[in-house]
C-alpha cells in the first residue's frame, strides 16, 4: 500500500475525484498494476522514487487492475503496467510495460512545468517591463520555448516589430503565430488617415484598392467590425487586390476574440468569393 502524501492508492469509487479533478491543478500519473504481475515489480519502485523527488509537482495513483476492473476497462488497460498522465482532466501522455529510470524521468519532465514554464507563467501578472525581462530570461533557458517566444512577440508588436516576426518565425504556422504576423503587418498600416480614406472610398465605393487600404488602417486602429466591412468590399471588388484582401481578411480573424464577429465574416467573405 502507498504511504506517500505523493504516491497515493487509488480506486473505482474515488478515481474521479483522485485522478480527474485533482489533474485539474497537479499533473496525477496513474500506475495501473498487479500483484502477480512481475514487470509491475520492477517499474513501480522506479516510478515511486522519480515522483518523490519531484516534491509533489507531480503525484503518483496506484489502481490495482484485480480490485478495480470498472476504471481498467474504462481507460482500456490491456497489458500491465500500464502508466497514463492526466493533466486537466485527460490523459496527457502514456506507456505500457516496465521502463528504465531515463525513459520514466523523461515522462515525468513532460509534465511537471519547467523553469522556462514558472518564468512564463509569472509573467502573465506582471507589468510589460518585467514580464519582457521573465520572458527573455525564460528564452535563455529554453531558446525553443513556444510560450515565452509568443509572448515576447506580443509585447514586441509595437516597440520592435523586426524582433517581433523573428521570435514567431520558428512557431510558424502555428495559429498563435500567424496571429502575431498578422499584427506586425497591421501596425504598419496605423498610420494612414482615417478621413481621408474614408472620403476615397466614399467618392469611389468601387475603388478596391481604396477599399484595403481604410480596412487595414481601420483593423490597426482596433476597429475591425468596420475593418472587415471594407476589406470584404475589396475582396468582392476583385481586381489585382483581391488576393491580397481576402489574406488580410483571414489573418485578421485569427486575432479577433468576438466569435460571432468572425463567424459573421466568414459567411461575408464566402459570399464576396463565391
Amino acid at each position: 500500500m502507498a504511504s506517500s502524501p505523493h504516491v497515493i492508492d487509488v480506486t473505482d469509487a474515488d478515481f474521479e475525484q483522485q485522478v480527474i479533478e485533482r489533474s485539474r491543478t497537479t499533473p496525477v500519473v496513474v500506475d495501473f498494476w498487479a500483484e502477480w504481475c512481475g514487470p509491475c515489480r520492477t517499474l513501480g519502485p522506479i516510478i515511486e522514487d522519480a515522483v518523490e523527488r519531484r516534491g509533489g509537482e507531480v503525484v503518483l495513483a496506484k489502481v490495482d487492475v484485480d480490485a478495480n476492473q470498472r476504471i481498467a476497462q474504462q481507460f482500456r488497460v490491456q497489458g500491465i503496467p500500464a502508466v497514463k498522465a492526466f493533466k486537466d482532466g485527460q490523459v496527457a501522455d502514456e506507456f505500457v510495460g516496465a521502463q528504465p529510470p531515463q525513459v520514466v524521468e523523461a515522462f515525468l519532465d513532460r509534465l511537471v512545468p519547467s523553469e522556462a514554464d514558472r518564468l512564463v507563467a509569472d509573467a502573465r501578472d506582471r507589468d510589460p517591463d518585467t514580464a519582457s525581462e521573465l520572458l527573455r530570461r525564460a528564452l535563455e533557458l529554453d531558446p525553443q520555448h513556444r510560450g515565452a517566444a509568443l509572448a515576447l512577440a506580443g509585447h514586441l508588436v509595437d516597440e520592435d516589430p523586426e524582433e517581433a516576426l523573428l521570435l514567431v518565425k520558428p512557431h510558424r504556422p502555428a495559429p498563435e503565430a500567424e496571429a502575431i504576423v498578422t499584427r506586425v503587418q497591421l501596425a504598419a498600416h496605423a498610420t494612414g488617415d482615417l478621413d481621408q480614406l474614408r472620403a476615397r472610398v466614399d467618392e469611389d465605393p468601387t475603388d478596391a484598392p481604396a477599399q484595403l487600404e481604410l480596412g487595414r488602417a481601420l483593423a490597426a486602429a482596433g476597429q475591425h467590425r468596420e475593418a472587415l466591412h471594407h476589406l470584404i468590399e475589396a475582396v468582392r471588388g476583385g481586381g489585382d487586390v483581391r488576393e491580397e484582401a481576402r489574406e488580410q481578411v483571414v489573418g485578421l480573424l485569427g486575432v479577433i476574440e468576438d466569435q460571432e464577429l468572425v463567424s459573421e465574416a466568414r459567411r461575408r467573405l464566402a459570399s464576396a468569393l463565391f
